[in-house]
């Protein structure tokens, strides 16, 4: 997905990237809703966080596959043609 994104073949799913990054940095950083000291309450709320960006990051992959699907239909492999030729 990352190769399609940076080919042009795929448009960059800018929301998904951007509450990824922001995730990253709530994750990393101290400061927090819930301090990390706080046992087991303090990592369920970076856990939420991950959890949710990975539910974007799955709808976006499957968005992804039904794109690339609907594309394979379309597309003629140069190898099919030099084996019709090959044949004719």
């Amino acid at each position: 997905m990352l190769l399609a994104i940076v080919k042009g073949r795929f448009p960059m799913p800018w929301k998904t990237f951007f509450t990824a990054l922001l995730c990253a940095v709530y994750v990393i950083s101290p400061a927090d809703f819930l301090p990390d000291v706080l046992p087991l309450l303090g990592i369920a709320d970076d856990a939420t966080f991950v959890l949710l960006v990975l539910a974007m990051i799955k709808k976006d992959i499957a968005r992804f596959r039904a794109c690339q699907a609907q594309t394979k239909d379309k597309v003629i492999d140069l190898g099919d043609i030099k084996d019709y030729k090959k044949r004719g």
